[in-house]
């Protein structure tokens, strides 16, 4: 009956996945940076990763919001080895691929001082990604 397709896809994640894509407000940020920063300092990289990225700011119309959160991510991937870069990537799914390739692109634009180590990643998260990663990214309008 349909209630197996409910336990097969888990029936609850739809309000989940509608709460992650939703928009962070300043205390969430504000708190992502700290568990973040936490995570850091205990060496878990890759579980400071997932947590950057979880839950962007895109609704926000606060620009220091996304600033914060955009400076989060990229303290994170600039505490990667980057013999450790593909491990990383290979952990996230296709949803923390498109975030990841939407602030790799922000960092290209705003920060590109940054720009020899966010290709790293770039290269990376493309050979996960493909081309449809660059796509959605190019065509969704929401920045972050």
């Amino acid at each position: 009956g349909s209630s197996g397709i409910n336990a097969e896809y888990g029936g609850d994640n739809y309000e989940d996945d509608a709460r992650d894509t939703g928009d962070s407000g300043a205390a969430e940020v504000t708190e992502r940076a700290n568990q973040v920063r936490g995570l850091l300092n205990q060496l878990k990289t890759k579980e400071a990763l997932k947590m950057a990225l979880k839950n962007p700011p895109v609704g926000n119309k606060d620009a220091s919001v996304k600033e914060q959160n955009y400076e989060t991510v990229v303290s994170v991937l600039k505490s990667f080895k980057a013999a450790d870069i593909d491990a990383a990537v290979a952990d996230l799914d296709m949803v923390e691929i498109d975030i990841l390739m939407k602030y790799l692109y922000k960092g290209f634009t705003c920060s590109p001082d940054k720009a020899a180590s966010l290709l790293q990643w770039h290269e990376k998260v493309v050979a996960k990604g493909g081309l449809g990663s660059i796509v959605r990214v190019m065509v969704d309008r929401k920045g972050i």
